[in-house]
């Protein structure tokens, strides 16, 4: 058994000795960074077919026509400060001491339901625009429309959320 496992050890011994010399004497090291220059890529090329399209054009000289994904988000927060003439910062200081919209309109001198029209006559005013604008269309204006009321009751009646103390936040820190 002894005489079997030094015959290894002597064997394993000659491979690596053997590998290593022939490794240096074909001057290829065998750990070595090779040579062999990395391909190029043509970035544009790679990359255009996540462009947008372009219009009919076949000496595609015109510019590429420029795709509006969706509806700009709409936002109680921004357009409250666009109510009220202030920024949404200033907005968003007040929520997080506690104050609802409705309170921050009332400071402002604006009863909740001239704030509330004023929010819905704003909101109208952008779906048109972009009803026109082709981003969306008539009938996702007017489902939008639809329960806009309530969307923005509920909206005006709530306050800052700290998502440090939110549950769903906790990541068991």
């Amino acid at each position: 058994m002894k005489y079997q496992k030094v015959t290894v050890s002597i064997f394993v011994a000659l491979l690596l000795i053997l590998g290593a010399s022939a490794a240096v004497w074909h001057n290829s090291p065998a750990l070595a960074k090779s040579n062999a220059k990395a391909p190029s890529i043509n970035a544009k090329e790679a990359m255009s077919k996540f462009a947008p399209p372009r219009k009919n054009d076949k000496a595609k000289t015109s510019e590429p026509t420029v795709r509006k994904s969706r509806l700009p988000q709409l936002n109680v927060v921004s357009e409250a400060a666009v109510v009220l003439n202030v920024l949404p910062i200033n907005i968003i200081e007040e929520m997080n001491k506690g104050k609802t919209l409705v309170q921050i309109a009332k400071e402002k001198g604006i009863t909740k339901a001239e704030f509330l029209q004023k929010l819905k006559d704003n909101e109208n005013q952008l779906l048109d625009e972009e009803v026109k604008a082709g981003t969306i269309s008539e009938d996702h204006a007017d489902a939008i429309k639809e329960g806009q009321k309530d969307r923005l009751t509920k909206s005006l009646s709530l306050k800052s959320v700290n998502v440090n103390d939110h549950q769903s936040m906790d990541m068991g820190n």
